[in-house]
């Protein structure tokens, strides 16, 4: 989710931000500005981390920059993301930045309340490089963040400001039921920072949403943004697509081995064209929707890697001869079926004619070796 729809929700629930517009052009960005005022802050709005050090914020000072600073923002390319939409945000004396966070711990099995009394761009070096600078508070997935942790994360971040440890207390809680009531997976305000007036504002607002909780959500679909034509095709078949920038196109069931399937590529010196998984079950024409998607562009190989449980191994298979059917391809396929009706699948792939290049592996290791073999020799 991009910075500005973040603080949206943060608003709702009571955190403080700067005054701030978001813009779509030029145009538009000089015409908010008597709203805004100078010095201004802008800030690209993409959903990559490290804006700042691609040029993705800038600071005006005097008017007559502006117009050079909008033009200049809005022609970057952040991480291969165009810059689309621009906040524009009025400018923060700042006395003292702060981190905070709540995550899943996956060794604890619940929330954790991440804080830091040093925030800022550099967090992750710092965590390192002074572990007593990262409190870690478990939060108890029923009970929620309790009155009492608040109260001591505050004080933790600011011990020598006793007047701000009620407001920052109130921004912890906050902080907590945005994560809770949004199904979120991550929330995070870097840097929340104490400003020459004495005011706690959010400067910057990270949300990840899990997607597991998107029937909870109808009003998440306002939230997309920059999704390619492929993107928003694979998510209205209900089927998790990125697009990459390797050669072989891949499919697979659950997000674990589809990040498997792509790191073992990458030990054989070869590159994914896309992360696609099919999810935990499946039919003939998921399958084959999933393969019309990878094949609209250019791959050398096309790797099917299925370990079937409720996914069951010869749908898969169906929807791979449906689609070659309809779209006989010259390019190889290798297919790895394992598990529920994997002998059926075998057999229904088997009866297709030689011109169709299939390649069957019974191992992971075995079909992504086999890919990137074929994918160096085309």
């Amino acid at each position: 989710m991009i910075e500005f729809y973040a603080k949206e929700i943060f608003q709702r629930s009571g955190i403080p931000s700067p005054n701030e517009r978001l813009v779509h052009s030029v145009s538009e960005g000089l015409s908010v500005i008597p709203e805004i005022g100078i010095p201004c802050v802008l800030k690209a709005q993409v959903l990559v981390g490290s804006r700042g050090k691609f040029g993705g914020v800038r600071f005006v000072e005097k008017e007559e920059e502006l117009l050079t600073s909008l033009k200049e923002i809005f022609s970057l390319k952040i991480k291969e993301n165009p810059v689309e939409m621009v906040l524009i945000s009025e400018k923060v004396r700042i006395k003292k930045e702060l981190f905070l966070s709540i995550t899943i711990d996956r060794n604890l099995s619940q929330p954790v309340l991440l804080a830091s009394p040093y925030g800022g761009m550099d967090i992750e070096e710092i965590a390192r490089e002074r572990p007593k600078s990262m409190l870690k508070e478990p939060i108890d997935p029923f009970l929620g963040l309790l009155p009492y942790q608040s109260r001591r994360v505050a004080f933790f971040l600011l011990p020598n400001e006793p007047n701000l440890n009620p407001p920052l207390s109130s921004i912890i809680m906050a902080l907590s039921k945005v994560f809770f009531e949004n199904d979120c997976l991550l929330t995070e305000i870097n840097p929340l920072v104490v400003s020459e007036e004495g005011n706690l504002l959010a400067l910057d607002a990270k949300i990840i949403l899990d997607d597991n909780a998107r029937f909870r959500h109808p009003d998440w679909d306002k939230y997309e943004y920059n999704l390619s034509p492929l993107e928003s095709i694979a998510k209205a078949e209900g089927l998790s697509y990125i697009k990459l920038s390797g050669e072989i196109g891949t499919i697979v069931n659950g997000a674990g081995l589809a990040m498997a399937t792509l790191d073992l590529l990458n030990t054989y010196g070869a590159r994914s064209a896309n992360f696609l998984d099919i999810g935990g079950s499946s039919s003939p024409e998921k399958t084959k929707k999933a393969l019309e998607i990878i094949t609209s562009s250019e791959v050398k190989v096309v790797l099917i890697n299925i370990f079937g449980g409720i996914t069951r191994c010869d749908d898969v298979a169906k929807g791979l001869i449906d689609f070659l059917k309809e779209k006989p391809l010259s390019i190889p396929f290798v297919v790895r079926l394992v598990g529920t009706n994997e002998e059926k699948a075998r057999s229904l792939l088997s009866s297709l004619p030689s011109n169709f290049k299939i390649h069957f592996a019974q191992t992971m290791k075995e079909a992504v070796k086999k890919a990137s073999e074929l994918a160096r020799s085309l």
